[in-house]
């Protein structure tokens, strides 16, 4: 699940684009669960959904006024880490709601997708949706849009730190927006302001909504917040998110053993470490293998349904990790 800004629409006719295509089970026989038994975890609950929304910006909220009130450099570091933790779980409930699963009339799922959760990480739930329900369609094939995420993979150690050290620099932030090139052949960086998504998206609806961002981010700066809002929301956008994006993001489908074997071509890590599960886990979207075969359980029951599908006795052969160190060696491969 990669956030993106913009992206071409799909046919009209494309199956992936049928709400009812982002929640239809993919698991093979084996450990197909029984109606009984999965009906319970597709079931929506607004105050999870809420929980999780609050529970999120509640944590920045709490973050941001403890560097404001401390002034000291430490927590100002250690409030845009976790600021950009929480724009990372932001971004997975916006995939909840991509799915449908965040609640259950749709014009309270849209707007919360869309105004809680996309519009404040420079993202888009409806353009999210349509590129994330064709990767569920047609994923490990030539028409999975986030192909080119896994596909590299396993790339060497040196390979590997070069991406994330791109990521740590915000190169990659600029690059996904438009605003900076790189030469495939000699990996030179180049501005390209005049490209950027800022000047070459425009429409009655983002012209609206840039509006209403400038007149916010106005008020920030007449109310002495500029600074606070580079540094505690801007910075981690475009450092600490990305980083645990592009992290969390490979684990998810890169090297993995079998790409026909639904039980192999997604990797779940279970992790018991909390500063790993805090970071690269939140509103456990870890269970990335489980989401695949069930799309339709929200992510406040992936947890029942990792044990219901082990009690099946057939998961054995699961990928399923317990060691994110682990989990990454096989990622980025040798040196």
């Amino acid at each position: 699940m990669i956030s993106r800004t913009a992206e071409p629409a799909c046919p009209a006719r494309d199956p992936a684009l049928d709400p009812g295509t982002s929640m239809t089970p993919t698991a093979p026989a084996p450990v197909r669960l029984a109606p009984d038994v999965l009906r319970p975890l597709q079931k929506l609950s607004a105050g999870h959904a809420l929980r999780a929304l609050l529970g999120t910006w509640g944590l920045v909220a709490v973050s941001i006024w403890a560097a404001l009130w401390s002034g000291h450099w430490a927590l100002w570091i250690a409030a845009a880490l976790v600021v950009g933790r929480c724009q990372h779980a932001l971004a997975v409930l916006m995939h909840d709601a991509a799915h449908y699963r965040l609640f259950d009339r749709r014009g309270l799922n849209d707007f919360a997708g869309q105004w809680l959760c996309a519009k404040p990480i420079a993202s888009h739930l409806h353009l999210y949706r349509m590129v994330h329900l064709r990767h569920h369609q047609y994923l490990h094939t030539a028409r999975d849009p986030d192909l080119a995420l896994s596909a590299p993979f396993p790339c060497g150690r040196r390979s590997f730190l070069r991406k994330l050290l791109r990521d740590a620099t915000g190169v990659s932030a600029l690059v996904m927006r438009g605003y900076v090139t790189v030469d495939k052949t000699s990996g030179r960086m180049r501005l390209t302001p005049g490209q950027g998504n800022l000047l070459r998206y425009w429409s009655a609806p983002t012209i609206a909504t840039r509006a209403a961002a400038a007149l916010l981010i106005g008020g920030l700066v007449w109310a002495g917040f500029g600074p606070a809002f580079l540094a505690l929301w801007v910075l981690p956008l475009l450092v600490v998110y990305q980083v645990i994006l592009r992290a969390r993001g490979v684990l998810e489908h890169a090297a993995v053993p079998d790409k026909a074997d639904p039980l192999r071509n997604a990797r779940t890590v279970v992790s018991p470490n909390p500063l790993a599960q805090f970071f690269l886990n939140p509103h456990h979207v870890g269970y990335h293998l489980e989401h695949h075969l069930y799309p339709g359980v929200p992510h406040y029951h992936l947890p029942r349904l990792h044990a219901a599908l082990a009690a099946t006795g057939r998961f054995g052969d699961a990928l399923v990790e317990r060691r994110y160190v682990d989990s990454f060696a096989a990622i980025a491969g040798p040196a």
